[in-house]
């Protein structure tokens, strides 16, 4: 190995953002204040057109393993996530939304994990907070809404419902090779999961809350319900291969579950 090589952050984190200033700054210090710190943090600006790029550009003139990437085009969260994979160095990767937080130790406790039962995708438990939020991820003081997750998941308990949210997510590239999500806008991430699975065996999960997950704003790409149920059922069918019969159930019971989750 090259000193340069070595050099090379153990994990990259990609975060997209679209005129997200408001909750920015938090996320971002949420990344960079991990305790385990060998890390890069890519932030893609997805065509902002607020003070987004300033706040980073501040950011990162005090801390150099953050970077800035601009696309001069919207293409919502998927092609901005893609842009950040490409650039990414890391052998892990992991993923922050710009309205979302880390608790402090959740990379130490996902790399530990990893390590330990050898799994390509590792994921973890988070709390749900209002969208009005407006604390860090330091001081939180939990108010019990947390999102449970299994310590296994299998390909076929992942088609049934995805229990692994975004801002938990972390894959090991050693073991993959280079990943982009799929282009299926509201269920992007979870057909990556899925291709995993299928792939490279089950998944590992922390069944405890390690980052804060804001409810979704009135206008965001999450808050759609019509798209992401069809996102659904184009995944199940399409990249799956699921008859219409099980994914009509896979597509009930996932639903189902959403409504639970969103009332945490």
């Amino acid at each position: 190995m090259t000193a340069a090589e070595e050099r090379l952050p153990l994990v990259t984190v990609v975060m997209p953002v679209h005129n997200g200033s408001r909750t920015l700054r938090q996320s971002v210090v949420s990344v960079l204040d991990q305790t385990f710190r060998d890390l890069e943090l890519v932030v893609v600006d997805d065509a902002s057109t607020d003070d987004t790029v300033d706040i980073v550009e501040e950011l990162a003139a005090a801390d150099p393993r953050l970077r800035l990437i601009r696309r001069e085009r919207s293409g919502g969260p998927a092609a901005a996530r893609n842009t950040g994979i490409e650039t990414g160095v890391g052998r892990y990767l992991a993923f922050c939304d710009a309205d979302d937080l880390w608790l402090p130790e959740k990379l130490e406790r996902q790399l530990a994990l990893a390590v330990s039962s050898g799994a390509a995708l590792v994921y973890s438990g988070y709390h749900r907070v209002d969208a009005s939020f407006a604390g860090s991820a330091e001081n939180f003081t939990p108010e019990g809404r947390v999102v449970r997750v299994p310590r296994r998941l299998t390909l076929s308990g992942l088609q049934r419902r995805n229990v692994i949210g975004n801002l938990t997510a972390m894959l090991d590239l050693q073991r993959t090779g280079p990943v982009a999500m799929p282009d299926i806008p509201g269920a992007e991430d979870w057909a990556l999961w899925l291709l995993t699975l299928r792939d490279h065996g089950d998944a590992a999960g922390i069944d405890e809350p390690l980052a804060l997950y804001r409810a979704s704003q009135p206008d965001s790409h999450s808050a759609d319900r019509g798209r992401a149920l069809r996102a659904v059922w184009q995944v199940l069918r399409r990249q799956e291969g699921l008859s219409a019969p099980s994914a009509a159930v896979h597509l009930v019971t996932g639903a189902a579950a959403a409504l639970r989750k969103n009332r945490i």
